[in-house]
């Protein structure tokens, strides 16, 4: 028996070891940890677009001419010097041939002055003197015609210009006055039926009475339709066309502020036109708004008229005591005339503003820059004109003085100025000539042709170029920015570019433009930035992709930790510091981060540990420590725990 008690208990303990193991709490997992480490953080924005030219080369003829060959086309690539196009140079052969003549004239012309005059020289020099001054009279007097004609065309276009906006001024501030006192004769209208329809209420209800009255609830319904149309639709339009007569006025105001300082007109009369096409659509809109009210009003002078004649029956005109509300009706009706006759002038002063209107947008638009640009160009032409022909006047009197008299060494000298003269008109000749041929100042891409063979092209500025040529010397990334990142751009930040289509090997680039004022894009404001490439890859072509990573804070040899280990709560960002083989929440300052490592500035040392969250599903057994990145490429040592 006792044996048998000796056997129960070692199994009895066994049971109850096993029991206390399973109740036994679980082992807790091991910490994830990272030390804090010294590193690297490089704060960037990505932005991403398009590889452009960085520069367009605007290319004109130096002079005017005809269009005779073009060698390139849009899309071709040019090296510098390369021909591009060709004037028609049939005259500048015949001016060329005629300066080398010149040149032999006025060497002939010092040989012989070398040698001394003879009676024909004398008569032909004397005759060079006559026709030098007959033709300076005759240009005197053309030139002094054509100046007088531009400046009338001018003082014309001017007159017409200030008188079309005084017009407009005038009936702009018309048509709202007449279209407020429209909408208070209807509110008058109103009222005066109401009386009337109390007046005829208080006498005897005869049947002409009540056919009256009848009448005039008809016209009282007409009325509460037009007095409806004026508050709303009328109202609003008159609000919009006083909006859009102010933005005109304005408009034109920036367009004579331009021309009167010299500047060139050209946004100001784009500007211009967009208010000009808001002013015509408001305009329109109003003439209809008048319209709305204006066919309740003749619809209620009907049934007034209706009410009128009730009273004037055979059985209802001797009836005295109907004369007030005869009254009341008269007086009715010439106030539903007038409010006719009133709509009527006012749509006849819209159509007299758009006529004003009409005038100033002939004036913006061409009328008025043209007459200023033909009195400029008169004026430069006839002084050019006129001093040639004084020039030629005194060369010919010069002449003759040398002819007459003996040969001395000043009147040798003089010639040998005048081969000197020809020579340099024959070198003028000579380059007008080869200017005739348009050439490449610089390689790049032609970016557009305007013209064709057999056109006349304007030559001189380059507002309206003849070839645009891209500059590829130079390349740019241009891409869009949200509102969040822009304001954390400058211009010269460096950045670092990317373009698949060339391989992986990185560029490098500063922010050389940065947009002013965003541009909507599906609904979204964004912002334009041009990333200029130092050293562009030879293989990069305008209209590749890429991207950019601009720099816009850097931070080297500071305290880092992953940003996995920054943790909020409560409104505040801290991390745990692990103390004791005890994670302790710890307040800490923080500087700038990157997609991986925060900077701490406070609240930390080198070689401290913070604690990492643990994973979602850590897998059984797993544990020990990371290494972390010190941002911006380099790499921080880290600990395990």
């Amino acid at each position: 028996m006792l044996r048998a008690r000796l056997r129960v208990v070692p199994a009895m303990i066994v049971a109850v070891l096993i029991a206390s193991a399973c109740s036994a709490a679980p082992a807790a997992p091991e910490l994830r940890t990272a030390a804090v480490a010294r590193g690297g953080v490089t704060q960037t924005v990505a932005v991403s677009g398009s590889v452009n030219a960085a520069g367009q080369v605007r290319l004109n003829f130096k002079s005017a001419g005809r269009l005779a060959e073009i060698y390139v086309a849009p899309g071709q690539q040019v090296t510098i010097g390369q021909p591009l196009a060709k004037l028609d140079t049939t005259d500048l052969l015949v001016s060329l041939n005629q300066a080398q003549a010149n040149v032999g004239s006025a060497q002939a012309n010092y040989e012989r002055t070398i040698s001394g005059a003879s009676s024909e020289d004398l008569a032909i020099a004397r005759q060079s003197v006559e026709n030098a001054q007959k033709s300076l009279g005759e240009a005197q007097k053309t030139t002094q015609n054509d100046v007088v004609s531009a400046q009338q065309s001018l003082a014309k276009a001017q007159t017409n210009y200030v008188a079309a906006k005084n017009n407009l001024a005038i009936l702009a501030q018309a048509i709202q006055s007449d279209v407020r006192a429209y909408q208070s004769g209807i509110a008058t209208a109103q009222a005066q039926l109401t009386q009337a329809q109390s007046d005829l209420a208080a006498v005897t209800q005869t049947t002409d009475v009540r056919s009256a009255q009848n009448s005039l609830n008809l016209a009282q319904a007409a009325l509460g339709n037009a007095v409806s149309f004026s508050n709303g639709v009328l109202a609003g339009a008159l609000v919009d066309y006083g909006n859009a007569a102010n933005a005109l006025t304005t408009a034109y105001g920036t367009f004579d502020t331009q021309v009167a300082a010299g500047l060139d007109p050209a946004s100001a009369s784009a500007a211009y036109q967009l208010a000009q096409t808001a002013y015509t659509t408001t305009a329109t809109r109003l003439t209809n708004a008048i319209d709305a009210p204006n066919g309740q009003l003749a619809s209620a002078q009907a049934n007034v008229t209706t009410a009128q004649n009730s009273l004037n029956s055979t059985a209802s005109k001797g009836d005295t005591s109907l004369d007030q509300s005869r009254n009341d009706l008269q007086s009715l009706q010439n106030t539903l005339t007038a409010e006719q006759q009133l709509a009527s002038a006012t749509k006849a002063k819209i159509t007299q503003a758009a006529t004003a209107v009409g005038t100033i947008t002939d004036a913006v638009t061409g009328t008025l820059a043209a007459s200023l640009q033909n009195v400029a160009a008169t004026q430069e032409r006839t002084t050019s004109t006129v001093l040639n022909a004084q020039n030629s006047l005194q060369s010919a009197q010069l002449s003759l003085q040398k002819t007459a008299a003996s040969a001395k060494s000043y009147d040798i000298a003089a010639s040998y100025a005048s081969v000197l003269a020809q020579q340099a008109n024959l070198e003028s000749a000579q380059n007008n000539l080869a200017n005739a041929t348009l050439k490449a100042p610089t390689p790049g891409v032609v970016a557009s042709v305007s013209g064709q063979i057999g056109e006349f092209v304007s030559g001189g500025g380059t507002n309206n170029p003849f070839i645009l040529l891209a500059d590829i010397t130079g390349v740019a990334l241009h891409g869009t920015i949200g509102e969040a990142d822009v304001a954390k751009l400058k211009l010269g930040q460096v950045a670092t570019l990317t373009v698949d289509a060339v391989g992986a090997a990185r560029m490098t680039g500063k922010v050389s433009a940065l947009d002013p004022l965003a541009t909507i894009a599906q609904g979204v404001p964004v912002y334009g930035v041009d990333v200029l490439i130092d050293v562009p890859n030879p293989q990069l072509r305008p209209g590749m992709s890429g991207t950019a990573a601009i720099i816009i804070a850097s931070r080297q040899n500071v305290l880092t930790v992953p940003n996995l280990a920054v943790r909020t709560a409560n409104g505040r960002r801290f991390v745990q510091l692990l103390k004791d083989g005890q994670p302790v929440d710890t307040e800490v300052t923080f500087g700038i981060s990157n997609e991986t490592v925060t900077e701490v500035t406070t609240g930390l040392q080198e070689g401290d540990t913070v604690v990492l969250p643990q994973p979602r599903a850590a897998a059984s057994g797993a544990g020990g420590g990371v290494r972390i990145g010190g941002g911006g490429g380099g790499a921080a040592p880290g600990a395990g725990r």
